[in-house]
Order: structure tokens, then sequence, then C-alpha cells
């Protein structure tokens, strides 16, 4: 069954070496999202269309303690869609027919997407998206620069020094599928920054956090960068 969201960009920045996007879901999008996830459990299709060994590695954040479930499942949906795009396309987003021009893309792109490096939570990644969606939340906000007006790059490189860096935010749902559809469709965003962050093999780390929004009911900050940074920090 095909799948509606209602999406419309707030903001897409471009960095010098790093895409750093954000989008936000519709006004009011939480009862059309709803009915449609009492119609599909992606946990099932996951289970049909790819194999126990295919799963466990794109489980890389199964083992982490600072992570939520919800967290850890977003991690593992970015890692499917770059193990095995067609795969991924076809089980779980059905729009192999679409007229949509945005998610004519994205078939076309996963089509092509084929093992990926897997991306790896890093704790202080995690602590930077955290940091960034308790303050937007609190804030009512949906950027990249922080409330205080702190550069999303200075802000990352507080934590985390790596030689690649970039940002995803979404905002309306704390589903991890459904963060995960929106950001690789990338409705009304020309440059598909979202879905260029999550699957390109620049980044092979990533942090996640999902939060309370007083706007938006929910944002998840999605943070990228590459394994350099490990041995600073």
């Amino acid at each position: 069954m095909k799948m509606h969201f209602f999406i419309k960009l707030l903001t897409v920045l471009f960095l010098s070496f790093a895409i750093t996007s954000c989008e936000k879901v519709s006004e009011d999008p939480y009862s059309e999202e709803d009915n449609i996830e009492e119609e599909i459990d992606p946990l099932e299709l996951v289970n049909q269309y790819f194999t126990q060994e295919q799963q466990d590695m794109a489980n890389t954040a199964k083992d982490v303690s600072y992570l939520t479930d919800k967290e850890k499942l977003v991690i593992f949906y970015c890692n499917l869609a770059r193990l095995d795009g067609r795969t991924f396309s076809d089980a779980l987003l059905n729009l192999r027919n679409t007229e949509d021009t945005c998610e004519k893309s994205l078939v076309e792109t996963l089509d092509t997407t084929k093992d990926q490096p897997m991306l790896f939570p890093n704790e202080q990644l995690s602590k930077a998206a955290a940091a960034h969606a308790s303050d937007i939340g609190a804030n009512g906000l949906v950027q990249h620069e922080s409330s205080d007006g702190t550069k999303p790059l200075d802000r990352i490189s507080q934590y985390y020094q790596g030689n690649a860096t970039a940002e995803n935010i979404a905002a309306g749902t704390n589903k991890a599928f459904y963060i995960v559809r929106q950001l690789l469709i990338d409705q009304n965003v020309p440059t598909y920054g979202h879905r260029r962050n999550i699957l390109s093999s620049k980044y092979n780390r990533i942090g996640v956090a999902i939060h309370e929004h007083t706007k938006y009911k929910y944002c998840c900050v999605q943070d990228f960068a590459d394994d350099k940074g490990e041995a600073i920090n």
C-alpha cells in the first residue's frame, strides 16, 4: 500500500565539506501517520526480506547502552538501506509504481545502493545529537544552529572531531522507520541532502537522539562522521 506524508522544507544548509539538512512533517501529521502504522509492521517485513545475517550486520547498535531502542532502530533501518537498497525499497517502501518525483528518485537511488559501509554508533556523536535535540525541542525550533547561535560544525566538534561531518534533523514522529523513510524520500528538498547523508560512503559513524519537541511533538537529530575522530576523542 502506498504511504503518503505531507512534508515541507524548513531549511537546507550546505557547508564546504559537509551536507547538513533538516525537515519536518506537516503541521498535523500524527493522525495520518498513526493510521499508516496500524497497517504495516516494518520489522515483520524486514524478517521476510532480509536474511538473519544481513540483519545482524545492520544491527550495529544492538549492544550499546546509551541509545534507546527507537534510536537503535533508526541506525538499523539506515544500515539496511545502505546494505541492500533495492530490497529495502521493495520490501518496506513500496514505491516502485509511484508518480511522485522525489519517490521515483529515491527508488532509482536505492536500486544502485549496495554494500555501503555500515554506520556504527558513536557515543560522542550521540551526545552531540542529544544536546541539540534537547535544545531545539525545548525551544520549539527545527534548525542546525543552537538556540544561542552556535554553528552546527562548531557544536559537533565540541564532542567529536572527524574529517567529515553532517547532520539531519526531522520532526513530527518518534517512530524509527518513519523518521528514516521521511529523510530518505526528502520531499521538497531539491538536493536530497538527508538522503545523501544517510547513504553516503563518506560516513561510517553516527549519533542519534530522539527528543520531545514543544511544537512538533518529537524531533530526531542524526549526526554523521567518519571514524577519524575516534583516534582523537
